[in-house]
């Protein structure tokens, strides 16, 4: 009788726990599962460039690791400062790449014609350039205490000259040449009149895509010249008026010495 008990026992032991092993696995198999929010492989536009619309739950850390780049080339990229976020359905430039063409269809019968792939064309950057009045002379821009100078005459151009820009600088601020396609560039300052260069009068940069670039050249107002004092002529006819007046008077002495010795 008494291990009759055991038994029951045990039985009803046993069936507790399937029972609560049941409804533990059930209760897990109900829950959902975070996932995170799908990331679609970015392919360049027609134009070549690589854009990505931001998605609820981005940022700048996951989106720029997907896209194989760093924090600081995508915030580069798209000209955004360092303590500035993304938000949701904002478009970012991942870099530029070559548009993918669709495969052409092989005719019946024939063999498919070869489709020519387009040159993608380049991305678009701006420079901004100003001429500044370094009082001091150090080739250095001090906010506080120096400001722009108007009349300097600005040029961007290409070593192949294929691109040729002229600005002329302004007294309150920068100027700007927008929509300039990326590549190396020369750019050049010539400084107005009455003023010296105190900076190297030519830089070479290479703009890149998505790129606003900023160039200070210095100037300082020239000294004025004093022109040199010209020594007064003396007329060469003064010395023969001189030369007469001491011969004139030796002649005088010797007249009054022979007077004398008589």
């Amino acid at each position: 009788m008494r291990n009759r008990w055991y038994v029951f026992v045990a039985l009803a032991a046993l069936i507790g726990m399937g029972w609560a092993l049941g409804v533990s696995l059930g209760t897990a198999s109900a829950q959902p599962q975070g996932a995170l929010t799908p990331f679609p492989t970015p392919t360049p536009g027609a134009d070549g460039i690589i854009r990505y619309t931001v998605r609820p739950g981005d940022t700048l850390w996951r989106v720029a690791a997907i896209a194989g780049i760093t924090v600081d080339e995508l915030r580069a990229l798209n000209n955004l400062r360092p303590d500035e976020s993304i938000q949701p359905g904002q478009i970012l430039i991942l870099g530029v790449g070559v548009s993918e063409q669709p495969t052409p269809t092989p005719a019946p019968g024939g063999e498919a014609q070869p489709t020519a792939t387009p040159t993608p064309q380049p991305g678009l950057g701006a420079l901004c350039v100003m001429l500044y009045d370094d009082a001091n002379g150090n080739g250095l821009y001090d906010e506080d205490t120096e400001h722009p100078l108007a009349g300097g005459a600005v040029s961007v151009t290409t070593r192949a000259g294929t691109i040729s820009l002229t600005k002329e600088t302004a007294s309150d601020d920068f100027v700007c040449f927008e929509d300039v396609p990326e590549g190396e560039y020369i750019v050049t300052m010539g400084v107005p009149k009455g003023y010296n260069p105190t900076t190297a009068p030519s830089i070479t940069l290479t703009l890149r895509a998505g790129d606003t670039t900023y160039l200070t050249f210095g100037a300082q107002k020239a000294e004025p010249t004093t022109p040199a004092q010209e020594t007064p002529r003396k007329s060469p006819l003064l010395g023969i008026i001189g030369i007469l007046f001491l011969m004139a008077g030796a002649g005088l002495w010797l007249y009054a010495r022979r007077l004398t010795v008589r």
